[in-house]
């Protein structure tokens, strides 16, 4: 039969037009491939959201706690008060019990005795402020207390007085300056390598070292010593010696807290996400001249063609599932009733890819125009519009979310980004209680000297919505505060947020002259980094980082230390948690409740499968 068939095909006469027939109609199925979108299934989260009535902020967790840690503050001194701010907000990360003290409202005799406490953190650089106090604290370390001296110290006469049990040999009047941070390669992940600081001045004090004084980072160029620690009879000193108290410095601060007492144990994340802002969209308008420049093509032909090609590749290489956030128009009417976009192909094929290789798509907005009202003044920085009312903010945002039904069927977006990280008060209350699809916010973690910003802190807010803040961006996350940026936060929250645009490559602002090549070799050297820093930190979208979060935020920890084991009670679990644990003095054996992996040095990631976690000593 199959002979007979074939014969015939070969006497038929116009057996060439069958070919040509077969390649149109191969066209044709490809080309309604692309305009009916990739076939994909729902995202199928690896960690998903608890209920919004079943999680608590960290606040509300950590209300009636023992206290176990006393700061002492000087209001009175320089600086104290942006050392305060940071501490109040890490010790709160890091779950951390804490009665705080001005010692320039209070009286000697009224600073607590030192003994009611685990640990004491001191936020004043001219100690002569506690008098006679300091040396009771010192008696106290001796007899086995754990003390921070968190603020770079000034010399002054109980300085030099207690500088022996401090770790230092000598010190001069003179101020180094702390261009970067160098930090051991067994201190902290990423470290073994140099960090610029932004503005450097003369913050660090001049010192030499005891032999018995262990340093954990120094400057780049001078060698300054700017963390380190050591034994004072049975108790435990650490002095950090930066004398910079930004936000971007709360890793490190964080690490030099975990040096205390004979271990600690903290809650952190766990999570890298890598949003592309943007996207999917109408093909964004813009000069793309480098573009034709580099590649002789155009935007749209250059997005399909490499763009998208290189961004898998690379997704593939280092395990990135990444998050989309869709913007349905460009248009800046803010006015208006919402109009459905009418050309969909771009949001069908580009959302499908992206959910087909295991990603999420989130909110952008309907337009690019922030969430703010009338009461917002842009001030010339931007050209935005505002909204007339929140009537018309939720409008505008449930036309996003039924058009992403549309267009992806099979897709339910809870992640919510706000244009250029703008989102006022309003907005934000408004996305809070009547936009109940939205379930995080990705915004910013920096502040960028305007009162612009949407800036966030990682947690979970009264309303019930998660706070996702992005920390770095872009192709060039190089040897910049960036990177400083993305060290510290592996070591405060063991957390990545990357974001990127598409239409970077339109702007010269954003490193468009440069051309992809370049902007491609930053992001992947980025990656490279990331992944030597940190290579087990998961990889996760942004639903799956806020499901993280909200375990991480409301989890409470104590730690009981016995010459036989440690043993961890962690509050408010759910069904996992990971915590930061650091062995100062002993080595982690047989783990009962939890799975122990070493990163750097003494500190290991704790993954807790259970409420209570016991952590036996060897040897002992």
């Amino acid at each position: 039969m199959i002979k007979e068939i074939l014969s015939r095909l070969r006497a038929f006469r116009w057996q060439k037009l069958l070919i040509i027939w077969a390649v149109f109609v191969a066209m044709a199925a490809i080309l309604f491939a692309e305009r009916s979108g990739i076939q994909y299934k729902a995202a199928k989260f690896k960690l998903d959201y608890l209920p919004r009535t079943e999680v608590e902020p960290a606040q509300t967790a950590m209300f009636g706690q023992p206290v176990t840690c006393l700061l002492l503050y000087d209001s009175g001194q320089e600086g104290t008060d942006l050392a305060k701010e940071q501490f109040d907000q890490l010790l709160l990360d890091m779950k951390v019990s804490t009665r705080a003290v001005d010692v320039h409202t209070t009286s000697l005799e009224g600073i607590p005795e030192f003994d009611r406490y685990k640990t004491v953190v001191v936020l004043m650089s001219d100690l002569d402020a506690l008098g006679s106090r300091l040396i009771d604290l010192m008696n106290w370390v001796r007899d086995g207390g754990s003390v921070l001296f968190a603020m770079a110290p000034q010399k002054t006469t109980y300085f030099d007085a207690i500088s022996p049990k401090l770790g230092v040999l000598s010190s001069s009047w003179e101020y180094k300056t702390a261009e970067s941070i160098v930090p051991t390669e067994e201190f902290m992940l990423g470290g073994g390598q140099r960090y610029e600081l932004s503005d450097p001045f003369e913050s660090s004090l001049s010192v030499s070292l005891r032999e018995e004084a262990t340093v954990y980072a120094r400057t780049g160029d001078e060698g300054v010593p700017l963390v380190w620690g050591t034994k004072s009879g049975a108790g435990r000193v650490v002095v950090d010696n930066i004398g910079i108290y930004d936000k971007i410095m709360r890793g490190i601060y964080a690490a030099s807290f975990s040096l205390l007492c004979d271990a600690a144990a903290y809650p952190v994340i766990n999570s890298a996400v890598f949003y592309l802002d943007d996207f999917p969209s109408p093909v964004p308008g813009g000069d793309g001249s480098y573009i034709r420049r580099d590649y002789g093509m155009s935007i749209a032909d250059f997005y399909s063609k490499v763009w998208w090609p290189d961004l898998m590749k690379l997704a593939q290489q280092y395990s990135i599932r990444f998050t989309g956030v869709m913007i349905e128009n460009y248009e800046d009417d803010t006015q208006s009733a919402p109009v459905r976009q009418s050309d969909t192909q771009q949001f069908r094929y580009y959302g499908s890819l992206l959910l087909q290789q295991g990603g999420e798509v989130g909110f952008h907005g309907y337009n690019h125009q922030p969430l703010v009202l009338p009461d917002t003044d842009y001030k010339d920085l931007y050209s935005y519009r505002q909204w007339p009312s929140e009537d018309a903010i939720v409008a505008a945002m449930n036309e996003l979310i039924d058009f992403q039904k549309t267009v992806l069927p099979n897709t339910e977006g809870s992640v919510y980004v706000p244009p250029s990280n703008i989102l006022s008060a309003a907005g934000r209350k408004v996305l809070g209680s009547k936009v109940s699809q939205i379930r995080t916010i990705a915004s910013t973690y920096f502040e960028d000297g305007t009162s612009l910003p949407y800036v966030q802190e990682f947690g979970v807010a009264s309303d019930g919505i998660v706070e996702q803040p992005r920390i770095v961006s872009g192709g060039m996350v190089g040897d910049t505060y960036m990177r400083l940026a993305a060290m510290s936060e592996l070591n405060m929250h063991y957390v990545s947020t990357h974001f990127m645009h598409p239409d970077d490559l339109l702007d010269v602002d954003r490193g468009a002259a440069e051309g992809w090549e370049t902007y491609k070799g930053g992001l992947k050297d980025y990656l490279k980094w990331l992944s030597a820093a940190a290579p087990d930190l998961r990889r996760q979208t942004g639903t799956e980082c806020s499901a993280a979060i909200q375990r991480y935020a409301q989890l409470t920890v104590t730690l009981d230390s016995t010459d036989t084991a440690w043993t961890l009670r962690l509050g408010n679990f759910a069904d996992e948690a990971w915590l930061f644990f650091r062995a100062n003095e002993g080595t982690p054996g047989k783990v009962t409740g939890g799975e122990l992996t070493r990163l750097t040095g003494d500190l290991y990631l704790l993954k807790a499968n259970a409420d209570t976690v016991r952590i036996e000593k060897k040897g002992a």
